[in-house]
């Protein structure tokens, strides 16, 4: 008979850490947890049919710490969210992109073409892009 007296209180335990743990979006994670458990736990007393109170109020704590356990990470995630406004990083635009990879591909133009030319030699392919007919020492 303790030992399901015991139950009860756990499962009101459990409850009221979910519940304590579920408005905190870094520790809604830890109260969806412990709220599932609670859950488990209280059914459990309530089926025992020992000091059903506790037992009641455990699932009652536990059933809304998960609802705001699972709505906080859900609007943290942002689900339901609408995002207007302005970005709080704003990207370039087209033009200023378009620009800078223009400028950096003609930096590194003679270096690539360069490095062609090399793998074409080993290839045994001339400068011009045309294959050998038989490449020497192959």
């Amino acid at each position: 008979m303790a030992r399901e007296s015991r139950l009860a209180y756990a499962a009101l335990g459990f409850g009221l850490a979910a519940a304590l743990a579920c408005w905190n979006p870094l520790a809604a994670p830890f109260g969806l947890v412990v709220g599932l458990a609670s859950v488990v736990l209280s059914v459990r007393a309530l089926r025992r049919g020992v000091r059903r109170p506790f037992a009641a109020a455990g699932l009652a704590l536990s059933v809304l710490a998960v609802g705001a356990s699972a709505l906080v990470l859900a609007l943290t995630a942002g689900i339901g969210r609408d995002l207007s406004g302005q970005p709080v990083v704003a990207g370039p635009s087209r033009e200023e992109a378009t620009r800078t990879l223009d400028a950096a591909a003609e930096r590194t133009r003679a270096a690539r073409e360069r490095a062609r030319t090399e793998l074409d030699q080993i290839d045994g392919k001339p400068a011009g892009g045309k294959p050998r007919e038989s490449a020497p020492g192959r």
